[in-house]
């Protein structure tokens, strides 16, 4: 009898998500049953639960560098980037009602942002899509241009979750602050009122969290949209961060939680786990960061051997634990993608067809988990939309699909030579 080798398992995708840290996982567990009251409830064990929830938000506001009450617990980052979207824009129309609302947003958000943009878009809303450099940087000088009387929302991601450019968030909010003092006569003294909110600055920090800055006010952001699940904390759980008379509609309703701008019981061992988890991820954040980037650098020296390949996004003004990289004579036709089978010799004689996401899936079959872009969009497992504007932007027809992977506290070196050494066996350039 043969036995099968078991193949070991390589994990590179903690973009997508992250495995929850074991002292996280003990933060929560009294909270999933030995004190597992509504936090709403007026008896002691609900006193306790709401206890827990206002300590979380404590802690997890004095990192961020807000008050508490500025955080509001959500049940995603998706949910967070909705709230901040149609909510500002619902808050703008109330005392607004004969005028039409106008939102920017960058060109490589994650669909948390573009799909509630274009939603409001078929709603009437007026959307501007900030184009980017070659590179994914946000063009700060279309953002000037684009300001207006009712811009409302001006929302730009702080780090790309599929080519991990980190954007100049800090730029935007002071071409945003500028143009309130020039237009608005808004000042740093006293608090703004009426139309002086406007526009607000959104920035999605989803994947920024375990390796950038994240004092909100040295960020310059209104709003700010974070998820547990990819800093090794519970899934199901986020926030959205906004400072303090920011002018915000509810989009949940049927309860008066979170200050009245999110209905629903709080989440409580999800919302004490995303504490924990934070804590440890800015404790961690300097060292892992410096640890991560030497791998990131390895890897692409590594990659830039490999005939054809590109390296999608800034190879400096980067994410630590994320790469992006495409081959430009492997980008599929729908008919390639839709006949796997028949091309499972191609990689071998010159990879010209079967596409990146087959070559993904010949990765995982090796051990390795990696993507081809954001797991949260499946209508098109090979276009990406990030990679088509990185494309427009540089004026080259080249490959609008690619592969990410991307590192986490578990990951090696030895174990990205072995990927190294794998992708060369299958790309036919080893051996």
């Amino acid at each position: 009898m043969i036995l099968s080798r078991k193949i070991r398992r390589v994990y590179f995708d903690y973009a997508a998500a992250t495995p929850i840290d074991p002292s996280v996982i003990k933060a929560m567990e009294p909270f999933w049953a030995l004190r597992s009251a509504n936090p709403s409830a007026i008896h002691q064990e609900g006193v306790l639960a709401r206890k827990a929830v206002e300590g979380a938000r404590s802690d997890i506001a004095a990192i961020l560098g807000v008050h508490a009450d500025e955080i509001v617990f959500t049940g995603s980052a998706t949910e967070s980037c909705n709230l901040a979207l149609f909510g500002a824009v619902k808050a703008w129309q109330k005392i607004h009602p004969d005028r039409r609302a106008h939102v920017i947003v960058s060109a490589i958000e994650h669909d948390a942002v573009l799909e509630p943009a274009r939603k409001l878009e078929e709603e009437g809303v007026r959307v501007t899509r900030l184009p980017v450099d070659a590179s994914g940087i946000v063009d700060t000088r279309a953002l000037k241009a684009a300001i207006e009387e009712d811009t409302v929302l001006v929302s730009v991601m702080y780090a790309n979750n599929e080519i991990g450019t980190i954007e100049p968030i800090e730029d935007v909010a002071r071409i945003i602050r500028k143009w309130k003092k020039e237009v608005r006569g808004v000042t740093r003294v006293g608090k703004p009122e009426g139309d002086e909110h406007y526009p607000l600055l959104h920035t999605d920090a989803t994947q920024a969290v375990n390796y950038c800055a994240l004092h909100i006010p040295r960020l310059g952001v209104d709003m700010l949209s974070m998820n547990a699940a990819k800093i090794y904390g519970p899934k199901g759980v986020g926030l959205l961060a906004l400072l303090r008379d920011t002018p915000i509609a509810p989009i949940t309703i049927g309860g008066g939680h979170e200050g009245g701008r999110r209905a629903g019981t709080e989440n409580v061992p999800g919302i004490v786990g995303f504490a924990e988890a934070l804590r440890i991820a800015r404790k961690m954040a300097e060292k892992e960061s410096a640890r991560l980037a030497l791998i990131r650098d390895h890897v692409i020296s590594e990659l830039k051997r490999l005939n054809g390949l590109v390296v999608n996004g800034d190879e400096e003004k980067r994410l630590p634990n994320n790469v992006n990289f495409s081959f430009s004579n492997i980008d599929p036709s729908s008919t390639a993608r839709a006949d796997y089978p028949s091309n499972r010799t191609e990689f071998a004689t010159g990879h010209s067809a079967a596409g990146h996401e087959f070559l993904a899936l010949q990765l995982d079959a090796k051990g390795f988990a990696v993507a081809t872009k954001s797991a949260c969009n499946e209508t098109d497992a090979e276009t990406s939309h990030v990679l088509k504007a990185l494309r427009e932007a540089d004026g080259v027809n080249g490959p609008t699909s690619g592969i990410r992977i991307s590192f986490g506290r578990a990951t090696k070196k030895e174990q990205v030579s072995d990927f190294i050494e794998t992708l060369e066996a299958i790309l036919g350039e080893r051996g």
